[in-house]
């Protein structure tokens, strides 16, 4: 796939990689996160899939109207009966078959979550979720609810805010629900002086750029897991609030300059338009920026 297509959730056909939903999302969050895909579809009133794997590590989110289904797996069979706010989580390489009843058309969501690569931990854990066929868990849900809320409204605070939702929601699940056993102690105590100064050089240098955790975790030589809880523990803020404030400053900075316009100073701040650059400056600050300007 790449960089420039739009990024789908895969599933596995007959050794066919092919879409888990063959129709095209209602939306989505395409290419902005890096480690998570969300996507939102029109279901059917009924589904019926066959001696399937699972191809990738995937949350089923229930919102609507009530959702009876019957999975076959191991030669056992299960039937869940799902209400809105319930979640599935389906690891990758689960074999299954199911049938899915709805009272009538609806919406679902499905979010996929990467696999930290194998040498990462997550606080000690490998991320290995055991099935949850009928999940009831507020805060899982709640994060899931606020990467549902950044896709309905076009991802408006960036891309990092969602990462660092996505990271955190990978750690919670992998808290509680992985059957990996602890094999190491997390780390305390923060990012080393010599680390914490190459990642904020960095900051600084790319603000006006979009910035994925990743590349943050890169500079200090981290994982993305460790990096944004040492990062906290070193500034009292997540990496997203970091880079927020510092864009926030530069923008007073250059508000000062009248030849610039409101539209290049958003730009040269780092934010994704003049309108973004607006509602988020007077969210923190209070005023609009030309009336920040204009005292």
């Amino acid at each position: 796939m790449s960089a420039t297509s739009t990024r789908r959730i895969l599933t596995e056909r007959r050794g066919t990689i092919e879409p888990l939903i063959p129709a095209a999302p209602l939306k989505s969050s395409d290419n902005r996160w890096q480690g998570i895909t969300l996507e939102k579809h029109r279901a059917d009133a009924t589904y019926v899939r066959h001696d399937f794997e699972v191809y990738s590590h995937l949350v089923h989110i229930f919102t609507g109207s009530p959702v009876m289904e019957e999975w076959r797996i191991d030669g056992r069979t299960l039937r869940i009966h799902h209400t809105a706010g319930t979640m599935l989580l389906a690891p990758k390489g689960l074999h299954a078959s199911v049938r899915v009843s709805r009272s009538k058309p609806d919406v679902q969501w499905i979010l996929e979550l990467a696999p930290p690569s194998s040498e990462e931990s997550l606080n000690g854990k490998r991320f290995e979720p055991a099935p949850q066929l009928n999940l009831c868990d507020p805060q899982a849900h709640r994060l899931i609810q606020t990467l549902q809320s950044e896709v309905e409204n076009g991802c408006p605070t960036g891309n990092l805010f969602g990462e660092m939702i996505g990271n955190s929601l990978i750690v919670y699940l992998s808290e509680r629900y992985s059957t990996d056993s602890p094999r190491n102690a997390p780390t305390r105590g923060g990012l080393s002086g010599r680390r914490l100064n190459r990642v904020l050089e960095y900051i600084h240098a790319n603000l006006e750029s979009e910035m994925h955790l990743r590349e943050l975790a890169e500079t200090a030589e981290l994982s993305s897991f460790h990096f944004a809880r040492l990062f906290k523990q070193s500034t009292g803020i997540s990496p997203h609030q970091y880079i927020l404030q510092r864009r926030l400053e530069r923008a007073k900075e250059l508000l000062g300059k009248p030849a610039m316009s409101l539209s290049d100073i958003s730009l040269q701040s780092g934010f994704a338009d003049q309108s973004h650059f607006t509602n988020v400056f007077r969210r923190f600050v209070g005023v609009t920026p030309s009336k920040f300007r204009s005292a």
